[in-house]
């Protein structure tokens, strides 16, 4: 055999049990985002953004996810961050999720009809013998109903 040839690749196993295993990275989508303001008896407003959606992978095992974090940006601006408790699901399955972000900073009568939104997450992810900390983030440009409250 020629030094050059391919050397034909062995095959892992783990106790006798041939395996693979396909994991790939988070996704996050938004399926639905408004914005309100809550009822004060201030002059001041606050503004609040709710976002739902769904986080899933193309993970062939069951998937946990810990520490996650999503952050909401709006035209560039961060609104705000927000956690969940950690969760799991199985292959083909979702998760999903419905935040409500608050930012205090922002004059709601001012914004305009048409924002670009990006939501941001971050979690450690478990798959198998499969540990490590993912990011991914979904953007859209979402038209609302009113430019404030």
């Amino acid at each position: 055999m020629a030094e050059d040839a391919e050397k034909p690749r062995k095959r892992r196993s783990l106790g006798g049990w041939k395996f693979i295993v396909a994991i790939r990275g988070l996704t996050v989508k938004m399926f639905n985002v408004s914005r309100y303001c809550p009822t004060q008896s201030s002059s001041l407003k606050t503004l609040n953004y709710n976002v739902r959606g769904a986080i899933w992978s193309a993970s062939s095992v069951q998937t946990s996810l810990s520490h996650i974090t999503f952050s909401l940006s709006v035209d560039g601006l961060l609104i705000g961050t927000a956690t969940q408790g950690d969760t799991s699901f199985g292959p083909g399955q979702s998760v999903p999720f419905n935040l409500t972000l608050t930012n205090p900073t922002l004059n709601p009568t001012t914004l305009p009809v048409s924002s670009k939104l990006i939501l941001s997450l971050s979690a450690t992810v478990a798959a198998g013998l499969y540990s490590a900390t993912e990011a991914t983030s979904d953007g859209t440009t979402q038209a609302f109903t009113s430019t404030g409250c």
